[in-house]
């Protein structure tokens, strides 16, 4: 985030939350001129997201005959990001052939082989990471012959000059130095029922059709998903509800547009999830099963959005026909999506991709990355933690070895953090029983992301919604005792929203910046499952007691351990 966006951002929340207390407290003009207000700031927000429409900066051949390290290029603003892309559609693309686990090493063989044919050193050298295990990397011949004796073979001649001529393509449209950092990454890494869909995307629109930048066609999916969803939200929950939500979007620290803008299909998740949580508020069951379960099989972790939005609905059910028929709709759309997808997934690349992505996924959810956000990183953290360099061969032995002391600590509390868990859990059920299915949803999604997940922090943007459904039910709402529950989650989350623009700025490196977020986060979300419980005195004291005497069991027992 550049310090014109940090600015713009900071006086968008502010904005937004005077003009979201007037459109709670006022009536009227007032209330008029705020949602004027309310649109403008959502205009910038996103204007500020996207750099004023300047997107990513790009480094273009002048001569695309010129093959030769001292190229000139030439600068200029696109949405494309580099290194996301290379993952994104050149993952999907030639999946079948390199599966999860072949893309660096065939990245340089290719490398390698072009660089032969045009009489130039290799843009990828020295070591690349080792994609079945990410905490090691290897030396890139050794991953050329990886690439040789494995993903190599399941090429057709035609297919790897295919692979080939896009990697050509791709070093026109970026510096040299930059593609040893793209080999060094995670991966690409989505289910493969996902991949169904980008596969067939990416083999149809090519990086380059002649000299025409067809690559940008990719790359505007998202954007143009990204408006239909805007669109949608206005359509069914009001102007005020969507502005409120594009404004949060856009003026975002943890998810800015520079983490995965510019790249294939990374925002589908996102869509899917607001467009269910939409359909949900709208009642139309069926839809928001089918979008829920899209989602789900985009990024797994969305099952939570669609197991809470149905907790209030189960709850009914017991006694009221309407209520399971409910159940049903949702139940059989849901179902239907996911069978269709996973089924072609299964078609088109077999159980052993299935297989590879559950073993991979499993060691990447138990992985400390620097930029994640979540319950571990808060209650990991110690004086040994922070201050890190993980650059390069001899950064990566310590990266490794900085997560197995951090697994040690997890496993260590679990006397502390399986209790935690299950008062949130319990805590998070009875509060989606006492909101409607779409905020219960939001609700559920996020706790179970925080509390039982780490995901990346640009999976947050799904955050934004939470201050606009937020003061909507505030503006709207029945008694004056709910009224000032809602406009306190609304207050309490814009305060969490500017802490994130002020961490990063406090002393410490990112791992102390992502866990004071992390805490930040745990924070606001036990203040909005207590606001959103609809307690009485009499029951807010029972589980205060009782939440009390797990906590003072958890932490003695934990000390016992220790010991």
């Amino acid at each position: 985030m550049t310090g014109t966006q940090l600015a713009t951002a900071v006086l968008v929340v502010l904005l937004v939350s005077t003009m979201g207390t007037i459109i709670v407290l006022a009536r009227g003009p007032a209330r008029r001129a705020a949602s004027l207000v309310l649109a403008v700031c959502a205009m910038t927000s996103i204007a500020s997201w996207t750099r004023n429409g300047a997107f990513q900066d790009i480094y273009v051949d002048a001569d695309r005959s010129d093959t030769s390290v001292s190229r000139k290029k030439i600068h200029e603003n696109r949405p494309f990001h580099f290194h996301e892309f290379v993952h994104y559609y050149l993952g999907p693309k030639y999946f079948s052939e390199l599966g999860y686990l072949g893309l660096y090493d065939c990245l340089a063989l290719a490398d390698r082989e072009i660089a032969n044919e045009e009489h130039h050193p290799p843009r990828i050298s020295g070591i690349v990471r080792d994609l079945a295990d990410i905490l090691t990397d290897k030396p890139v011949d050794q991953g050329i012959d990886e690439c040789r004796a494995g993903a190599r073979l399941r090429f057709s001649d035609a297919r790897w000059a295919a692979f080939e001529n896009d990697v050509r393509a791709l070093a026109r449209l970026t510096p040299d130095g930059t593609w040893n950092a793209v080999v060094f990454d995670a991966g690409f890494n989505p289910p493969p029922s996902l991949i169904v869909v980008s596969s067939a995307i990416t083999n149809v629109i090519p990086i380059e059709a002649g000299t025409r930048p067809t690559y940008l066609l990719a790359t505007g999916i998202d954007l143009v998903l990204l408006l239909v969803c805007f669109f949608m939200t206005r359509m069914a929950l009001g102007e005020v509800t969507a502005t409120v939500f594009v404004a949060f979007f856009g003026a975002s620290f943890v998810s800015d547009y520079s983490w995965n803008g510019g790249s294939v299909l990374r925002f589908t998740w996102f869509v899917a999830v607001v467009l269910g949580i939409v359909a949900l508020r709208q009642r139309r069951w069926a839809v928001a099963g089918a979008l829920l379960a899209f989602a789900t099989c985009d990024r797994i972790f969305p099952l939570a959005f669609a197991a809470a939005a149905m907790v209030p609905i189960a709850l009914r059910a017991r006694h009221s026909p309407e209520q399971r028929a409910i159940l049903r709709r949702f139940g059989l759309a849901f179902g239907a999506v996911v069978v269709l997808l996973v089924g072609a997934s299964l078609v088109m690349f077999g159980p052993s991709a299935w297989r590879m992505f559950f073993m991979r996924i499993g060691r990447h959810d138990d992985i400390y990355h620097v930029m994640h956000l979540g319950l571990k990183k808060v209650l990991t953290f110690r004086d040994w933690v922070p201050n890190k360099s993980f650059h390069g061969h001899d950064g990566n032995l310590r990266y490794r070895a900085w997560n197995v002391a951090l697994r040690a600590t997890w496993a260590s509390m679990r006397p502390l953090v399986v209790p935690l868990q299950a008062v949130v859990a319990a805590a998070t059920v009875w509060a989606a029983s006492r909101r409607r299915p779409h905020e219960a949803a939001l609700l559920g999604g996020v706790v179970f992301m925080f509390t039982f997940n780490l995901p990346a922090n640009y999976y947050y943007c799904i955050l934004a919604l939470v201050p606009a459904l937020a003061l909507r039910a505030a503006a709207t709402a029945t008694t004056p005792a709910r009224r000032w529950r809602d406009f306190t989650v609304f207050v309490g989350f814009a305060f969490f929203w500017m802490f994130t623009f002020l961490a990063p700025h406090l002393p410490g490196d990112d791992i102390t910046f992502t866990f004071r977020t992390s805490l930040a986060l745990f924070g606001f979300i036990l203040a909005w499952l207590g606001l959103w419980s609809d307690l009485g005195p009499a029951q807010w004291r029972a589980w205060r007691a009782g939440g009390m005497t797990a906590l003072r069991r958890s932490l003695a027992a934990h000390a016992r351990i220790q010991e």
